[in-house]
This record gives structure tokens, C-alpha cells and sequence, in this order.
């Protein structure tokens, strides 16, 4: 979704998530045993491997207010080890399984590539067709490619920002949003396009398109040509939802659109997503898929190795590396994924044929506000059983560590900081990179100026003495909401973490030096 760690920030691009540190554990060689149904399903992985993987994963959900969570480590030679926690269910306490459905968001979009790539090889079309050849209206669809779009490239508004779009998003009785209104979103904006092939930038709109190009161009509706390609690479429980229902079993989503979590699980109707995130699965199925996204299947190896050829660019303000249809999260290939509710993330490392998911059944939008996302426990578990295929600096615990400060200290300290008539040296509490910028909180202070705060933390959460989780209740005039506010460890005290910070600056069009 490792405070200023590099490789966090791109694991976090597209989920909206914290990846937190970890000690590593190296697990010894074993042979993985069959898994079957039920509440969790553990194999070969050693004791201590597991508790530590257990640990992080419950530590994560309690801080970020999840109610459940899948996790699936399959590590050749090592074993495998599918754990499934808390609930799927918070108004029957039903238990999460292993064998729940849950919404893959923005992972339907490597499925979505896949199916033109395999168009193109069946030369149904080419990848250098222009988009208005498809999809007649879209800004510069004269000269955006289908390679553009598939590469995020192609310069197109992100539907995100349309003020409709987004109230099915942030609005607890939205209006009715109709299949339609996706291109309606798209092409009503045409001052906010931008030029192809000028920069890699995440949009969900350029996956919409694309789920429109297949239904032209295979002459199915978009959810027949994925269901297909599912069945094509042997995923049983993956399908494309025709309304906003998911298979059974079924884990429900949630979101905090106050101070208590709200089930949204029929909010996401593939009217909102369309191609770009609308499908479902099984964590077993994902892990499965991993591999095959990697490795290319079901494509001929020319294009598989075309869609490997990754550009930088930024998703909300974080960098991320994006091929066709495929993220890279340092050496690992996958995709992460984010809908109302739910997100997802999963990673295959092909040097050691290593394959991690992970899904979690609350989200909620935006990201700063409870940012721990599956990106958050992915990174945590590659951490633990993965140090080295992680690039750039990761934190490591002070000597010795700061003391955890008391909450209704922490409270006060937070009412401190985000008064906007206090200068930076009135305050107590600092960012950690504001030697970069001396007036970083008083930028922080401005963005929420409008919203009248009062801070409670209700709960803090260490990880190793590096990063800090102060759960927290944040209310206004007209509303109380959950926050979770992050810090890491700098010269012995506890500072407000650089990341988050800066994502906020850029919710509230702030900028910094230090957010560079």
C-alpha cells in the first residue's frame, strides 16, 4: 500500500498500504503435504516461521481494524502454509476460511491484459492499434495505442476523479451508478487528458477501455471473456460477477465511512469497476496464478517477455513499475488490488519460484485514513521469509528503542501538531525527514485545517522498535472516524512518518522538498 523505505512505497503503489519490518526467518527445506478445506491449513513450514508469519499478519489486522484476513506461502522445497484469521462476517462472527471469496480489485486487471495479449497473438488485433479504431470519443484516442493502455501510457483521466464516480466510493448512500457512466466519465473530461507515451501514471480508466476493446473485439460480453480465461488457466473459484454478488462461501467487505465498520460488500457492482476490477477469488487460486501470470501463460513467448518491459511512474504519488498488465515489486511480478472493502496483493519471485498472496475484507477510502492494506501484510511476510530479494534501505531497530509514548499523551501531542496556530518549534511531536523541510508539519496542519479535529488514540502497536501504529479516533463537527497514524523511530523518539505525511500533502495539493 518500513517508513521511507523505497521498495514499501512501490509494494504500496495501487493498494494504498504500510509495509512494516520484521525480523527474518529462514525456513528449512521440507516437502509440502496436501491442504485441504477449513478454517485454516498450515504444512511443513517451521514452528517459529509461522508464529512470526501469524504475528504480523494479527498485529496488522488489530492496528488497521481488519476484520479478516487469507495469507498463502507457497515456497518450492520449503512447503506451504495457508492460514486463514479473524472473521468473514462481523454480524454472525462467522470465521474467515481458506476457502472464502473475496473481490480481487485491480488484480482483474492483469487478467483484462492477459485476454488482449492473447487476442493478439490470435491476431484479432494488434497492439499498436489505436483505441479509437475500438472506442470511438476518448481524448487522443487517434493516436493512444492498446499498448499504451495496457502500459498505463496512455494519458487517460483517471475515472477516480470524476465527483460521481468517487461518492460510490466515499458516500455511504451513493446514487445509483449505471454501466454506462464509465465512458460517460471518461470522455466528459477531456481538459484533464494527457498526451500518450509522455508518462506511467495508474489509471483505472485505460483498463476500462480495454474491457470495452474485448467486447468489440471477441464479441462477448467482458465478464464471458474472463470467466473463459480463468477456466483456461485452471482457476476453479476466479469469475467475473454479472451483478454485485460473490460465490459462496463468501467473505463480506467493509468499510468505515464513520466509527463503525459498514458492509459493503453489494456496493461493488461491476458497473463500477467494469474490466478494471470487478473479479473474485479464492486465496488458494491466487497462489496459484501467480506463477502463470509470470511466466506467461497461455501467451507465446515473444509477447510474454514484451509485457516484462516495465516503465517508472507514480500510483497516488507513490512510485511503482508497471509492464503490460503487471506490476514488479522490486525482483517479484504480480499485482496488487483495491474496491470498496477489500484488497488484495500477490507476488510471484521467480528466481526461487516463490509465490505469496494475501487478502484482507476491509478498505477504506482514502488510504490515509486506514492505510494497512494486503500490500502492508505482503511486504511484512516477503520481509520475514524473502530479506533479500527486497531492494533499498529498510529501517532497523534503534539502541535502544524509543519508549512507547502513553495514548492520552500521544493524544495531546497529536491536538499539538495539527493546530495551525502554532509554529514547528512550538510542537512536540516532528516528521521524521523535516530537516528536509522545517515547515513539513505545519503543511500537515494546513491540509486538515478545515476539519476541526480532536485526536483519541485508542491503541498503539510496535513493530521491533522501527515503526509505531497509534490507532486512533479522529472527530469533527459532523463526524468521527477511525485514523491510523504512523510513526517510525528516529534518534530515539517516535516521529511522524515521512510517507504518510506526504501522501496527505498530496490529498491536499501541498507539496514539500521533502516529499521528493
Amino acid at each position: 500500500m518500513l517508513g521511507s523505505n523505497t521498495f514499501a512505497r512501490r509494494v504500496r503503489a495501487g493498494a494504498g498500504a504500510l509495509a512494516v519490518a520484521v525480523v527474518a526467518t529462514v525456513l528449512v527445506g521440507c516437502a509440502p503435504d496436501e491442504c485441504g478445506s477449513g478454517d485454516s491449513c498450515a504444512v511443513s513450514f517451521p514452528a517459529d516461521a509461522k508464529s512470526k508469519i501469524d504475528e504480523t499478519v494479527r498485529k496488522n489486522m488489530d492496528a488497521g481494524l481488519i476484520p479478516g484476513a487469507l495469507v498463502t506461502v507457497h515456497a518450492p522445497g520449503r512447503g506451504t502454509y495457508t492460514q486463514a484469521y479473524g472473521v468473514a462476517d462481523l454480524a454472525t462472527g462467522r470465521p474467515m476460511t481458506v476457502d472464502d471469496h473475496v473481490r480481487i480489485g485491480s488484480i482483474t486487471k492483469t487478467f483484462t491484459a492477459t485476454a488482449i495479449l492473447r487476442a493478439a497473438d490470435e491476431g484479432k488485433l494488434a497492439l499498436d492499434d489505436v483505441l479509437s479504431k475500438y472506442v470511438p470519443g476518448v481524448p487522443n484516442g487517434d493516436t493512444i495505442t492498446l499498448r499504451d493502455l495496457l502500459g498505463m501510457r496512455g494519458g487517460v483521466w483517471d475515472l477516480v476523479g470524476d465527483s460521481d464516480f468517487a461518492a460510490q466510493l466515499v458516500t455511504k448512500t451513493p446514487g445509483e451508478w449505471r454501466d454506462g457512466d464509465r465512458l460517460r466519465a471518461i470522455t466528459a473530461h477531456p481538459e484533464h487528458a494527457k498526451p500518450p507515451r509522455t508518462n506511467t501514471e495508474y489509471s483505472n480508466s485505460e483498463f476500462v477501455l480495454l474491457g470495452l476493446v474485448l467486447e468489440k473485439v471477441i464479441g462477448k460480453p467482458v465478464h464471458e471473456v474472463l470467466d473463459e480465461l480463468a477456466r483456461a488457466h485452471g482457476l476453479q473459484e476466479t469469475s467475473y460477477p454479472v451483478d454485485a454478488t460473490i460465490p459462496s462461501p463468501a467473505s463480506q467487505g467493509y468499510t468505515y465511512f464513520d466509527d463503525a465498520a459498514t458492509n459493503v460488500t453489494s456496493r461493488n457492482s461491476p458497473a463500477i469497476f467494469g474490466a478494471a476490477g470487478t473479479m473474485v477469488s479464492t486465496i488458494s487460486d491466487l497462489a496459484t496464478y501467480a506463477p502463470l501470470l509470470a511466466k506467461g501463460d497461455l501467451l507465446k513467448p515473444e509477447t510474454s517477455q514484451a509485457r516484462q518491459q516495465f516503465t517508472s511512474g507514480t500510483a497516488g504519488g507513490a512510485p511503482f513499475d508497471y509492464g503490460l498488465g503487471l506490476q514488479r515489486f522490486g525482483p517479484w511480478l504480480g499485482h496488487a488490488g483495491g474496491v470498496l472493502g477489500y484488497t488484495t496483493h500477490v507476488g510471484y519471485l521467480p528466481d526461487t519460484g516463490a509465490a505469496v498472496a494475501v487478502a484482507v475484507n476491509q478498505y477504506t477510502v482514502p488510504p490515509t485514513l486506514l492505510r494497512i492494506t494486503a500490500s502492508d501484510i505482503w511486504g511484512s511476510i516477503v520481509e520475514q521469509l524473502y530479506p533479500e530479494s527486497l531492494p533499498g534501505d529498510r529501517p532497523t531497530p534503534t539502541i535502544p528503542s524509543p519508549q512507547l509514548p502513553a495514548p492520552a499523551d500521544l493524544s495531546t501531542h497529536l491536538q499539538q501538531a495539527f493546530d495551525t496556530t502554532l509554529a514547528p518549534t512550538q510542537k512536540t511531536l516532528r516528521v521524521a525527514a523535516d530537516d528536509k523541510d522545517p515547515e513539513l508539519i505545519t503543511k500537515l496542519a494546513k491540509v486538515y485545517a478545515g476539519y476541526s479535529m480532536t485526536f483519541r488514540v485508542d491503541k498503539l502497536t510496535d513493530f521491533d522498535g522501527t515503526t509505531l501504529l497509534a490507532t486512533t479516533t479522529v472527530s469533527s463537527p459532523d463526524s468521527k472516524r477511525p485514523m491510523v497514524i504512523p510513526f517510525t523511530a528516529h534518534d530515539n523518539t517516535w516521529r511522524l512518518d515521512t510517507n504518510w505525511v506526504c501522501e496527505s500533502l498530496l490529498l491536499g495539493g501541498e507539496s514539500s522538498p521533502a516529499c521528493t
